[in-house]
């Protein structure tokens, strides 16, 4: 009966192991998913222990271990870690169960103050909660650095925040520092771009603020964004002092659960520890260091050559013909293009024409000079169907049955250059009843194109007109003539726009205003003194914005900035307030621009 015994209680212990073994499996799984029906877990993971501690001194190791108070996961922290002072080769970061382990792969520097931000890097596993801006510092030598350095970063012209732009300080306090060397102390905007460079020694900097696109901390790539400050920071930190009366009867706390009442009227002395600088606002700007070059030149018809710059040029376009005599020169609005037109028929029957085309460019100092290029043009017919010379051809800015802005121009353009248009050739008529009765118009031609021409006349509101040319009225200089043209449209009623009253004060300087649609678009621009008092007239209803840039070289447009000139970009202000436009209503705009 004993031994029979034994064996059944042998059993039952197995029994029993067995379940505290799966028991223990299953606890161990439910610890890293989270169990249905409870609420959200959004608390982010807490710090529980580290070696060695934050904020350590006299640090000799090799690696760093936080331990956290749940499993944790690393988003990017390859990406979002940030050393200062920065390391040839970043530290090996991995996540085990709780812990979030650093691994340095060279030397640390001696008596340095070394700070790790991993931003939002750390999460915890199940639900992706993540630590916002967690960092954590330690010191080689006796001493842990304390000063501090602060700001934002917005774009100079759009005023939008900067998000991981990369804020150096450097000891050397050269100019050319940010193209030759690596920073002393680096920090990163976050999504509202602000930065805060901590634990910095005493001493004379150079901030710098860079868009690194090539990952190597240097400022050596001409479309790399950036932000200076022109003069020496020197970090700083003040107690300041402030004292309060308090009356008798005022609570006051004592304790995290008990208040008391004064007995009579008493002073209290704060004590408050402020950095300096702090709180500095930077604007970043990409320089203007494109180069200009002829991006494109073709020949899509014997008679019309076409070249592209990459860009605007920077002054007046030349050209002259190699082995051509006869040609119109047209530039394109934007001012980067030129139509060349032959117009010797003896001439353009030859495949290949040559130019030479002069034009203003800069060189690596921001110097301008002149530069002489040869353009080839050759003409292949790809296409028998295809016209080799271009047909004439017309358009007209205002469509059959459309509504019309009584303060503008008709326009009309041409696909080739004309030679013959008399204002004669238009009949405009006008109904401001049920019956059309003819006007007589202006017509000019553009300054920019001599295939554009404008019908002028004043317009009058909510009235219907009607334009048409007879077909064989406009020649082109090929001897072309055009199609007949017709619309009908009508303008819109007075009530229908809005009046807009500026009255704008601020600092004395020359600035451009610009007022922009929803869309970004400017709709309405002008240059002026402050204060300045505008009323403008036949708006269309709708939401606007008003900004205003300070025009230092009065050449109407806004320029950014060039760090080796120590040139910031152009002021740029925005009117705080929307503008909201309505029918038939005026709108005052009161704006004061600060510094």
């Amino acid at each position: 009966m004993f031994a029979m015994k034994s064996v059944f209680v042998k059993k039952k212990s197995f029994r029993l192991y067995l379940t505290m073994g799966l028991a223990a499996l299953l606890g161990s799984c439910a610890s890293q998913a989270p169990l249905g029906g409870g609420p959200k877990d959004e608390t982010p993971p807490k710090l529980l222990s580290c070696s060695p501690e934050n904020r350590s001194v006299n640090f000799s190791g090799k690696e760093i271990e936080l331990t956290f108070d749940e499993f944790i996961s690393l988003k990017s922290v390859q990406q979002k870690l940030v050393v200062s002072p920065p390391m040839e080769e970043k530290p090996e970061v991995i996540s085990k169960t709780r812990s979030v382990i650093i691994k340095f792969k060279e030397n640390l520097l001696p008596n340095t103050t070394y700070t790790l931000n991993f931003s939002d890097a750390i999460a915890d596993l199940n639900e992706g909660n993540s630590i916002p801006d967690f960092h954590f510092c330690f010191s080689t030598g006796p001493v842990l650095d304390s000063l501090k350095v602060s700001g934002s970063i917005i774009d100079a012209f759009s005023f939008k925040p900067e998000n991981g732009m990369f804020v150096m300080l450097y000891n050397d306090t050269l100019d050319s520092v940010p193209v030759k060397k690596l920073p002393y102390y680096i920090a990163k905007t976050n999504s509202n771009g602000n930065f805060s460079i901590e634990n910095i020694k005493k001493g004379r900097y150079k901030l710098f603020a860079l868009s690194d696109a090539n990952s190597n901390l240097l400022f050596d790539l001409p479309n790399e964004k950036i932000a200076y400050i022109d003069s020496i920071v020197i970090p700083s930190v003040i107690q300041k002092s402030q004292s309060d009366t308090l009356k008798k009867g005022s609570l006051i706390k004592i304790s995290e659960t008990q208040t008391d009442t004064l007995q009579k009227d008493s002073i209290i002395t704060r004590h408050t520890i402020a950095y300096s600088p702090e709180n500095r606002s930077l604007y970043s700007f990409e320089e203007d260091r494109l180069k200009q070059f002829l991006k494109s030149i073709n020949r899509p018809y014997k008679n019309k050559c076409f070249a592209l710059f990459n860009r605007k040029p920077f002054g007046p376009v030349t050209v002259n013909g190699i082995n051509i005599k006869h040609f119109l020169v047209e530039q394109g609005i934007n001012g980067d293009s030129l139509t060349l037109w032959l117009t010797d028929s003896l001439e353009y029957k030859n495949d290949t024409v040559r130019f030479q085309i002069t034009y203003v460019k800069k060189d690596s100092a921001d110097i301008l000079y002149n530069f002489i290029d040869s353009a080839t043009f050759i003409f292949k017919e790809t296409n028998k169907k295809s016209p080799a010379i271009l047909k004439f051809s017309s358009a007209v800015s205002v469509l059959n049955d459309q509504q019309w802005q009584s303060q503008y121009p008709v326009r009309l353009s041409f696909g080739s250059p004309v030679i013959s248009f008399s204002p004669d050739s238009i009949i405009l008529e006008e109904a401001p009843d049920s019956v059309f009765h003819k006007i007589k118009p202006i017509i000019e031609n553009s300054k920019h194109s001599p295939c554009v021409y404008y019908i002028k006349y004043p317009w009058k509101d909510e009235i219907r007109y009607r334009l048409r040319i007879a077909k064989g009225k406009i020649k082109d200089i090929y001897g072309n003539v055009n199609d007949t043209i017709g619309r009908t449209f009508k303008t819109y009623s007075l009530d229908y726009y809005s009046t807009a009253m500026f009255n704008i004060q601020g600092p004395e300087n020359f600035y451009v205003f610009q007022m922009t649609d929803a869309s970004g678009k400017v709709v309405l621009e002008w240059p002026g003194n402050l204060p300045y008092t505008k009323s403008v007239n036949f708006l269309l209803p709708g939401k606007y914005r008003l900004r205003a840039f300070v025009d230092n070289n009065k050449n109407g447009k806004w320029d950014t900035g060039f760090y080796l000139k120590h040139r910031q970009p152009e002021k740029v202000f925005l009117c705080p307030d929307e503008i909201n436009l309505r029918s038939n209503w005026e709108v005052e705009v009161k704006w004061e621009i600060k510094e």
